[in-house]
């Protein structure tokens, strides 16, 4: 990993962390919803015309900002962004059979705008509203504490899947979308995310054992699927970075993929859990 990639990555942690858990709420929605607009501008470009995704990003920027939804609503389009995230799931097992599909642009439209949509109706829920948290697994952390849980567990998938790959990867997982992915990668990234994360947990909260190991675990999952649905728009685009506005790391998109998939996965877990 190079020098310029590192101080990026340092960079948006110190800038990222303290605006999450400390920004009023009106200014919070302004920037998720800027974040948001650029990372679909992006997404709408590599198969749309720069005027074409322009107009769109600024349409979605200002609805954001404008909605005010209540509970129900917020999980409703959260519950829409997981069922369109694990449709890309087995797409991505059929590709490139059925590229066809995947080029139509209104498939590309609407998936662009739930994957979307859903992240920011699933941070917006946890910066509005009560964390069910505690209710469901004991961890006593604020909303905004909650956010920063998910972002850690699934920066560290990423991370941890990079460089175990780089270290031990010999067998290529899912080559058809992404062949620098390695098995070993993803497998090490999902047994150390939780041995790193739980025994950290651990030293500050009694939680219940099985539903943290199964919240980590399924928000895993779900970031290494929007890493890999990130990668198979790029493939079929014939690009490998959706932008280049951050240095050494691409674009927006390229930075959220895997934060795209496991906000709804998160937030749906977190509620549902709190019934049992």
């Amino acid at each position: 990993m190079d020098s310029k990639k590192i101080l990026s990555g340092i960079s948006m942690v110190v800038i990222v962390i303290p605006l999450l858990l400390y920004l009023p709420l009106n200014f919070f929605t302004f920037a998720i919803s800027i974040i948001i607009s650029l990372s679909i501008w992006e997404f709408f470009k590599l198969r749309f015309s720069s005027e074409i995704s322009l107009g769109l990003s600024l349409l979605l920027f200002f609805f954001l900002i404008s909605i005010n939804l209540g509970i129900g609503l917020l999980l409703a389009i959260s519950v829409t962004g997981l069922i369109t995230w694990m449709i890309l799931g087995v797409l991505i097992l059929g590709f490139p059979h059925n590229k066809n599909l995947l080029q139509n642009i209104f498939f590309w439209f609407f998936s662009g705008l739930f994957i979307h949509i859903s992240f920011f109706s699933s941070f917006f829920l946890l910066a509005s509203h009560p964390s069910p948290l505690s209710e469901s697994t004991g961890i006593e952390l604020s909303s905004r504490g909650a956010l920063i849980l998910l972002i850690t567990i699934s920066a560290l998938m990423d991370s941890l899947a990079y460089f175990g790959g780089l270290k031990f990867g010999k067998r290529k997982f899912l080559p058809n979308v992404s062949p620098n992915k390695t098995l070993e990668g993803f497998l090490i990234a999902l047994l150390s995310t939780p041995l790193i994360v739980m025994p950290i947990l651990a030293l500050f909260y009694k939680y219940d054992f099985v539903k943290v190991l199964i919240l980590i675990l399924l928000v895993s999952i779900f970031s290494v699927l929007g890493d890999a649905s990130a990668s198979l728009f790029k493939r079929i685009s014939g690009v490998k970075d959706s932008s280049n506005i951050i240095p050494g790391h691409g674009g927006f998109f390229d930075r959220l993929d895997s934060h795209l998939a496991a906000a709804p996965c998160f937030v749906l877990l977190i509620y549902f859990m709190r019934g049992f």
